[in-house]
């Protein structure tokens, strides 16, 4: 019979293990098991609901630290919606940039190298949006931290991180250019190390001999080239705007223009205490150290201008060697290669002008080796049409191409010892080729004999004292007030090293042009400041130093500067900047040269009465563009009618007539001028008026 269930529950009871080698035995069925593990449950707080109290929030309800916090989290997402957070807690409330700048920028500023690329992109929009609004003396505080991990950026191993750290060091150039320039020797080192082809030596800052080619620039793409090139531009105008900044645009016609004060310098030492002879030292007081610091800075930046251009250059003429191929061939548009041409000559330029701001000389063989490749294809683009961005940097190209020709050939003249032209030499070819494209680019070409001049086309008189013929053709469509600045310092250099002759066309060629500007356009304005300081270098009492000879241009000169009273009154409030100017030209010629005589001194005089007021018979008084300028203005042109003396019946009279009345009597004269704010003169004017008639 079988076993009954119950006999065999006990003898399995009762078993015995048999135990096998190797294995272990089997734990006692009354065993304590002592391995445990414990989980915790985190319940976060819903923010969303929470009462932060006075605490400023975002329209998620986000406190400044918890946005922080969130910006050093693990996850790239939270990170992105983070920055979204700042960016809407910054537009929400805009003091907070004001009271929390510090910790805003030293919390956010690590994603400069974050390994995200939506996390940088959205880092590259906040920043652009709150540093374009901050003062820069609030960010120069900051500018090191960010300068420093945009620097680790540029020095990356990975492409799209250093691609991103040059758009970051471009917005730092924008918004605080002092501050960034202080670290020129880092970021000039990082720019060293992607755009070298030979690494440097170590410890001279030179180019080692036979050393390997870069293996990172040889793998560069036009991309890649373009994108570092354009931020080395930036930065390097940054960095040389201590030499080349004027405040004016009219840096290149003498040291006289050249405004050596630092940017930012006088803010935090007393601007507003007059010392006008303190730098003579007069009284025995100690000279202050200010130009000693300004000259020192501007040594070193000559100096470092120096090395990156010997360290740049095989890279550059390497660039522009593979890229200059396209002015072979008809597809000039569509094309890196033309940028990065022009990016070339823009970096070159910057360079040149710093290192060699008066003349090249003929020793810079390797600059004027590269100026010959460029005279192989200039004038850059010649009779191409279509594209008009494409247009427009030939342009820019050309004139470059024709700044550096004037300042070979200064060089040249220097060194023979001469300050006229060699004809037959390489760089006489040169400038008259230059000289050819200037006037074709202002739209005039030199004429035979039997034409007539663009000064006066019908004076004979003016024909026969000025031998400067020129014959009117098509401007460029191109020359805009962008680009106006280049062709005037192309062409105030060339005018210094070419040939007498072609140095009057293109001077005449400049007052040609400066007259058929656009009234309401800003090259007006500049063309007139362009004229007033030649005429103050070559007219004044006090003439400048220069070797540049404007009496054969002084009938052109005088024409010109009989009509700017009638180019005021066109003018009237259309283009204040410009009646400015045109103000400041008619006094300079009026106090401080000899310029006009006496009969051209009365036309003057009559010409100016019509910006006071005129009698019409069909409409009694009417007045002129005097009433609708302001103050500064009105003052300038009170000074030059006070060089009168005495000032004539007809003009006195004018000026009587137009300050005399009141603002009642002018709204009754003249509705138009009711809703202009400087419809009513001012008191101190109307005594003016009367101390310049009585």
């Amino acid at each position: 019979m079988p076993k009954s269930k119950k006999k065999q529950q006990k003898a399995e009871d009762f078993k015995k293990v048999k135990l096998k080698v190797g294995k272990k035995k089997a734990p006692a069925s009354n065993a304590t098991d002592t391995s445990f593990t414990s989980k915790t449950i985190v319940l976060s707080g819903q923010s969303i609901t929470a009462d932060k109290g006075v605490a400023l929030t975002n329209s998620r309800n986000l406190t400044l630290k918890d946005i922080l916090s969130k910006l050093r989290h693990y996850s790239p997402v939270t990170r992105k919606e983070a920055l979204a957070g700042l960016a809407d807690l910054i537009a929400i409330h805009k003091n907070v940039l004001k009271t929390e700048l510090g910790p805003i920028i030293e919390g956010s500023v690590r994603l400069i190298v974050d390994n995200e690329p939506a996390v940088r992109r959205g880092l590259l929009r906040v920043y652009s949006d709150i540093l374009r609004v901050i003062p820069q003396r609030d960010l120069s505080a900051f500018a090191s931290l960010m300068v420093v991990f945009t620097c680790s950026g540029m020095t990356h191993i990975l492409e799209d991180i250093r691609g991103d750290a040059m758009k970051f060091l471009d917005l730092l150039a924008e918004v605080v250019p002092a501050a960034v320039a202080q670290h020129s020797a880092t970021i000039m080192r990082n720019f060293f190390s992607l755009l070298e082809t030979k690494a440097a030596t170590a410890g001279n800052g030179g180019t080692s001999n036979g050393a390997g080619v870069n293996t990172r620039t040889s793998l560069l793409t036009q991309g890649n080239r373009l994108a570092i090139m354009r931020s080395c531009h930036n930065y390097l105008s940054v960095y040389t705007r201590p030499v080349l900044e004027t405040g004016s645009e009219l840096w290149f016609m003498g040291d006289a223009d050249l405004n050596t004060e630092e940017q930012g310098y006088s803010a935090y030492f007393y601007p507003d205490t007059p010392a006008p002879f303190g730098a003579l030292c007069l009284f025995g007081e100690a000279s202050s150290g200010k130009s000693a610091a300004i000259g020192n800075s501007t040594t070193a930046i000559r100096a470092q201008s120096v090395e990156a251009f010997e360290r740049l250059f095989p890279f550059l003429q390497e660039t522009w060697m593979e890229s200059a191929t396209i002015f072979g061939t008809n597809a000039i548009c569509g094309d890196r290669s033309l940028d990065l041409c022009a990016l070339v000559l823009q970096i070159f330029q910057t360079l040149w002008r710093t290192a060699h701001p008066k003349s090249i000389p003929p020793t810079a063989s390797d600059l004027v080796d590269f100026l010959r490749r460029c005279m192989a294809y200039f004038p850059f683009g010649e009779g191409f049409t279509g594209d008009s961005a494409a247009e427009e940097t030939l342009l820019e190209m050309n004139l470059r191409v024709c700044e550096l020709i004037a300042l070979v050939r200064l060089g040249c003249d220097q060194e023979d010892g001469q300050h006229t032209s060699n004809k037959g030499t390489e760089s006489d070819r040169w400038a008259k080729r230059a000289t050819r494209f200037l006037l074709l680019t202002i739209g005039l070409k030199p004429a035979k004999a039997a034409l007539v001049s663009v000064s006066d086309h019908n004076s004979k008189q003016t024909n026969q004292q000025n031998q400067v013929l020129l014959q009117e053709t098509v401007s460029n469509p191109h020359l805009s007030s962008e680009i106006l600045p280049l062709l005037l310092a192309a062409l105030w250099k060339l005018a210094q090293s070419a040939s007498r002759n072609d140095a009057e066309c293109l001077l005449a060629a400049a007052t040609h042009h400066v007259r058929k500007c656009p009234l309401a356009s800003p090259s007006k304005t500049l063309g007139i400041r362009f004229l007033t300081a030649a005429i103050e270098r070559q007219w004044s009492r006090t003439p400048m130093r220069g070797t540049l000879d404007l009496t054969p241009l002084k009938s052109v000169v005088c024409e010109w500067v009989l009509g700017l009273p009638k180019l005021m009154w066109q003018l009237r409030d259309r283009n204040l900047p410009a009646s400015a100017a045109a103000a400041d030209a008619l006094r300079l010629v009026c106090q401080r040269t000899r310029l006009l005589e006496q009969p051209s001194l009365a036309a003057l005089h009559a010409s100016l009465v019509p910006l006071f007021c005129v009698t019409v018979p069909s409409k009694g008084l009417v007045y002129g563009p005097f009433r609708t300028y302001p103050s500064s203005l009105q003052r300038s042109v009170l000074e030059i009618v006070g060089c009168c003396s005495p000032c004539p019946p007809k003009l006195a009279q004018a000026i009587r007539q137009c300050t005399a009345g009141t603002s009642e009597d002018q709204a009754n004269t003249d509705l138009r001028l009711d809703q202009n704010p400087y419809a009513v003169l001012s008191s101190q004017i109307r005594t003016l008026a009367d101390e310049v008639v009585g």
